[in-house]
């Protein structure tokens, strides 16, 4: 299978690679599959896939003359765009006209549109959604369009615990708090009250987040108001520290972990304080939970495995080996 995957990579956002780009590496690295890659700022960095420098005159008759793919992947709508808030988009010139291979959207920030007309444009016949949340409102919105729960997933070789790093016996957040992160926002008030957490938000980068993640007991999290299951969460489970988190609305969360693998605080933050203690006090309780958590990661939720599930996908809808 050939496969055209489609980004506009930004070296210095290192979600970019971690989350978009290293899952597209083990996407190539599964058998029978050839992939190559096309957009801003592909060229220097993924040299090994670039299939031609990036140009706006550029077509995709073009493209495909130079590589018969078989199929075409865009990795999320805010990278099909010139800038974050630009309209003008990236994909080769004809794009919209061009009917000849099935098109998928791997998309995270489906909540975040309002013109969802833009997908019906592009000719996009799939789209596989990070939070199960979208899923339905795709289905609502688009009904045109094949809507898949697609979750997030993590490289367990790079998040991972450490043993040569000793735990701080206290919470941590890191990550924004925009408006419509409103139940972390009043989660983190709480247990700083209480001198029970650090706050760093975006100070962290490269491996210092990593490390960060491997270095406290227990990470804060807390979905948005538009109840998505944010890959945060992923990397604070595999990095060994205990997932502390609103279990919003829906079962997304309890669909994605196993039992007493993570740890919820109601909305209403009446119990915040009490298992926040319970999981700063309780070693023991700790490590159970944290080992269910990295089981749970290891079988579930790797690039390597969500790598074969999008394979399954597209051989499922498509007669494509």
């Amino acid at each position: 299978m050939k496969i055209l995957w489609l980004f506009r990579y930004k070296p210095h956002w290192d979600w970019n690679r971690w989350f978009h780009m290293d899952f597209a590496e083990e996407l190539a690295k599964q058998k029978g599959i050839e992939l190559k890659s096309y957009g801003k700022g592909m060229t220097s960095s993924y040299p090994q896939f670039d299939l031609q420098q990036y140009s706006p005159s550029t077509s995709i008759e073009k493209l495909r003359q130079k590589f018969k793919f078989d199929i075409i992947i865009m990795d999320g709508r805010a990278r099909m765009v010139t800038t974050n808030r630009s309209k003008n988009t990236i994909l080769p010139k004809n794009f919209d006209e061009f009917k000849d291979t099935p098109k998928i959207m791997i998309e995270g920030d489906y909540h975040n549109y309002k013109d969802f007309n833009w997908f019906l444009k592009r000719g996009v016949n799939i789209i596989l959604h990070r939070h199960k949340n979208n899923v339905e409102k795709g289905e609502k919105n688009l009904p045109n369009i094949k809507h898949i729960w697609f979750p997030c997933s993590v490289d367990n070789t790079i998040f991972k615990p450490n043993p040569n790093i000793n735990r701080v016996n206290k919470f941590c957040f890191i990550g924004g708090l925009n408006c419509c992160y409103i139940h972390r926002k009043k989660a983190i008030n709480k247990l700083n009250k209480q001198n029970l957490i650090e706050v760093l938000h975006h100070r962290l980068k490269g491996q210092s987040y990593v490390n960060c993640l491997q270095s406290y007991v227990s990470h804060v999290n807390g979905s948005s108001l538009f109840n998505i299951e944010t890959a945060k969460m992923f990397e604070i489970m595999a990095c060994g520290s205990v997932l502390f988190t609103d279990e919003g609305k829906g079962d997304g969360l309890k669909r994605l972990f196993v039992e007493g693998s993570y740890v919820t605080y109601k909305r209403d933050f009446s119990d915040i304080i009490s298992k926040a203690r319970k999981i700063l006090n309780n070693v023991k309780y700790r490590k159970n939970i944290t080992s269910k958590a990295i089981d749970c990661i290891n079988k579930r939720h790797t690039h390597t495995i969500r790598a074969q599930e999008l394979l399954k996908i597209i051989k499922e809808n498509y007669d494509i080996c």
